[in-house]
C-alpha cells in the first residue's frame, strides 16, 4: 500500500508494541517509522487493551510485508498487571467502576490492611477467551514479572521468532526515547522530561542528551502529578485516564476565590525538591485523601487548583534541571505532556531556549518508543529518523469509498458527488456548513489533523453549540482548536520563540486578529490557542482547503475536531465515517473528493 519496504539489503525491520491501555504497533525500517496504528481504531473500543494483533496485521499490510519478514519485537513496559489485562480495565471500566475499584478494591487493602483480589471484586469481567495469552500458568493476577514472560512468548510465537529477538523496554525509557528520536532536535544539547499517571515503578523521569547519547539522569520516587491529576478527575465525577482533558478546559473559568480553598489542599501535599518531588503532608493514597478535604468545594474551583498547580511544579522541576545541567532545550514525554495549558507554561520560562512535544505522548506513543530504542541498539544513533508528520495510518482509495457507499446510495436519503473540489468545499463551509473529512493517510494518536476531522468556519460561535450538541455530544465548556495555515502563524498566534507547533501538543495565547476571526476555535475565557499549523508540503489536500477558504472568506484557519461520537475512537475507515455519519447531526461527509448529503426531508 502506501510506504513500501525497500529492498532488504543490511536492513532492519522492526515492530514496536505497546499492550497496555490504548495498546498501538507500528513498524520501523533502518530507524525509520513507517505506520502507526493503535487497536482502538479497528476494534472500536475505546483505550483497547491486549496484543494488538489487528494493528500489526494493518501495519504489515501498509508496508508490504509479512510477519515472517520481521527481524525483531521491541515491547514497551516490563510490568503489566495480568488482572489490569484480564479486566481490560480502562477500556471496560465506567466511571462508576473507577469508583467502584476505590471503594471495594483500595480502601480495604490501604485502610484496612485485607487481601483483596481484583478479579474477585470485578468478577463481571473476564475477557480472556478475546486475549492471546496464555493465562494457565498464571497464579497469582497481581504478578507482572510472571505475566511478562508470557507476553515475550506470545509475541514470539506470533512472529515465530525466538524469544530472544523480543525485546521489551522499561515504560519510561520508552517514554523517553519517543520524546527525543520523533523530535527534529539532534545538534543540540536536550533534557528530556517523563511523567505520567504510572509505570515500571515510577511516575518521572529526567534524562539528558549530549552528542546524541540519551541518558536517563534522575527516576523520580515522587513524581505523582500525573496520577493526583487522574484522581482528582475523578473525584469531580468525570472518567480518569480519559477525562483529563475536561478538568484542564473548565480550568480557566474558575475565579480566585472559588480556588483559594482548593489549591490549598492540594500544595499543601505534593511540592518540588530539585530534579525529584516530595511531600509536605503526604496522603494515605490519593484518591479519599483528596475526596475528604475537597468535599464542599465547588467543581470549577478544583479544576482550576488542581491545574495551577501542576504547571507551577512542572515549571518548578523544569528549572531545576536547568540550573543542574545548563541546559535549556526542553523536551516533554508521557501522558502529562498531552496537557498543553502546562506546556505553555513551560514554554514561557525565560530560561527555555527550545521546548517540542511530539505528538501523542501518552502510553500510545511508547510502541514508537520502544522500536527507537532496539533500533538505537543496532544501527548508527544518528541515522534514526524524527517524526515529521503525524500521517502514519492507513488509507483508502475512491473505490473502497464507493463500495462503502453501495448502501447509503441505494435508499435516496443521500446525494453522491464525486470530483469535488477544494474550492467547492471551501464555498460549503464559508455558508457555515459542517464537513466532516475522511482522507489520505489516517492521524496517529489522540489528535485529528485534518485526515479524519470534522471541520468548519472557525469565526462562527454558533458552530461550537452545533458541533456539540448534533454531533459531538462533548461539555459545553470544552474549546475546539484551529488547523491554520503555516504562513498565517504570526496573524494568529503569539508566539515569540517560534516554537514549532504542528501536532495540537502546545497552547499559546491568541491575537486580536485571532479573537476576532477565530472565535470558534479558541478557549472562550482566557483566549488561549491549541494550533496545528499545516504545511502544503506535509498535507497538501488539507492546506489547499484552508487556502481555498482563505481566499473566499480572508480568514486562514478552520476549526478542527476529531471525527468521531463522544465517547468512540476516531473514525478509521470509510465504513466507520459513513456509520458516525448517519447516527449524527452531521450533513457533510467528505471523502477523498467524493462528498455525500444529507437529502432535507420533504415537507408534507
Amino acid at each position: 500500500m502506501q510506504e513500501q519496504i525497500k529492498e532488504r539489503w543490511n536492513t532492519l525491520i522492526v515492530i514496536g508494541i505497546n499492550e497496555g491501555h490504548n495498546s498501538t504497533a507500528c513498524v520501523s525500517q533502518d530507524g525509520k517509522i513507517l505506520t502507526v496504528i493503535s487497536e482502538e481504531r479497528i476494534t472500536r473500543k475505546k483505550n483497547e487493551y491486549g496484543f494488538p494483533s489487528r494493528a500489526i496485521e494493518k501495519c504489515l499490510e501498509i508496508v508490504g510485508i509479512k510477519k515472517e519478514d520481521v527481524d525483531q519485537v521491541a515491547i514497551a513496559t516490563k510490568e503489566v498487571a495480568p488482572y489490569y489485562m484480564v479486566t481490560k480495565r480502562n477500556t471496560s471500566f465506567s466511571i462508576k467502576d473507577f469508583i467502584r475499584e476505590q471503594k471495594e478494591y483500595w480502601y480495604p487493602k490501604i485502610y484496612e490492611g485485607k487481601e483483596v483480589d481484583f478479579l474477585t471484586v470485578f468478577n463481571d469481567r473476564d475477557f480472556r477467551d478475546e486475549l492471546p495469552y496464555d493465562f494457565s500458568s498464571v497464579k497469582d493476577y497481581s504478578d507482572a514479572e510472571a505475566f511478562l514472560s508470557i507476553r515475550i512468548s506470545n509475541a514470539a510465537k506470533y512472529f515465530g521468532l525466538s524469544e530472544e529477538k523480543i525485546l521489551v523496554y522499561d515504560h519510561h525509557a520508552c517514554h523517553a526515547a519517543y520524546g527525543y528520536y520523533a523530535s527534529p532536535f539532534r545538534e543540540m544539547d536536550l533534557l528530556v522530561y517523563t511523567a505520567d499517571g504510572g509505570g515500571d515503578g515510577t511516575s518521572g523521569t529526567v534524562s539528558m542528551v549530549r552528542n546524541g547519547d540519551l541518558q536517563e539522569i534522575h527516576r523520580c520516587k515522587y513524581c505523582n502529578l500525573g496520577r493526583i491529576y487522574r484522581y482528582v478527575t475523578l473525584i469531580l465525577g468525570m472518567k480518569m485516564t480519559e477525562h483529563e482533558y475536561k478538568v484542564m478546559g473548565m480550568a480557566p473559568y474558575a475565579k480566585d476565590y472559588i480556588t483559594a480553598e482548593p489549591y490549598s489542599v492540594i500544595a499543601e501535599t505534593i511540592q518540588n525538591d530539585g530534579l525529584d518531588f516530595n511531600y509536605k503532608v503526604k496522603p494515605k493514597d490519593h484518591y479519599f485523601y483528596y475526596k475528604e478535604r475537597l468535599d464542599g468545594c465547588r467543581f470549577d474551583g478544583i479544576a482550576c487548583a488542581v491545574q495551577t498547580r501542576l504547571e507551577e511544579l512542572l515549571v518548578g522541576w523544569v528549572k531545576a534541571g536547568i540550573d543542574q545541567t545548563g541546559i535549556q532545550n526542553i523536551l516533554l514525554s508521557g501522558g502529562v505532556a498531552m496537557n498543553v495549558k502546562a506546556n505553555k507554561m513551560i514554554s514561557e520560562i525565560d530560561e527555555v531556549k527550545n521546548i517540542f512535544v511530539a505528538p501523542s505522548s501518552g502510553d500510545e506513543s511508547t510502541a514508537i518508543g520502544a522500536a527507537y530504542l532496539l533500533s538505537s541498539e543496532f544501527i548508527q544513533k544518528d541515522k534514526i529518523q524524527p517524526l515529521d508528520n503525524a500521517y502514519l495510518g492507513h488509507e483508502f482509495n475512491n473505490n473502497d469509498i464507493l463500495n462503502a457507499l453501495k448502501e447509503l446510495d441505494s435508499n435516496n436519503k443521500f446525494s453522491i458527488q464525486e470530483g469535488i473540489t477544494e474550492g467547492e468545499i471551501a464555498g460549503i463551509l464559508a455558508k457555515g456548513e459542517i464537513v466532516a473529512r475522511l482522507a489520505g493517510r489516517m492521524e496517529f494518536g489522540a489528535r485529528a489533523l485534518g485526515n479524519r476531522s470534522i471541520i468548519a468556519n472557525p469565526k462562527s460561535i454558533e458552530t461550537i453549540r452545533i458541533i456539540n450538541e448534533m454531533i459531538k455530544g462533548r461539555d459545553f465548556w470544552m474549546p475546539f482548536a484551529p488547523s491554520i495555515l503555516k504562513e498565517r502563524e504570526a496573524d494568529y498566534i503569539v508566539n515569540p520563540k517560534g516554537l514549532a507547533a504542528p501536532f495540537m501538543t502546545m497552547a499559546f495565547d491568541s491575537t486580536h486578529l485571532a479573537r476576532e476571526e477565530l472565535k470558534g476555535a479558541i478557549h472562550p475565557y482566557d483566549f488561549t490557542i491549541r494550533p496545528q499549523l499545516v504545511e502544503k508540503e506535509i498535507n497538501p489536500g488539507y492546506w489547499k482547503i484552508i487556502k481555498a477558504f482563505e481566499n473566499l472568506t480572508g480568514i486562514g484557519a478552520l476549526l478542527n475536531t476529531s471525527f468521531n461520537l463522544h465517547g468512540e475512537p476516531v473514525v478509521a475507515s470509510p465504513e466507520d465515517a459513513i456509520r458516525t455519519f448517519r447516527e449524527s447531526g452531521l450533513e457533510y461527509l467528505l471523502m477523498n473528493n467524493i462528498l455525500v448529503k444529507k437529502r432535507k426531508a420533504h415537507p408534507e
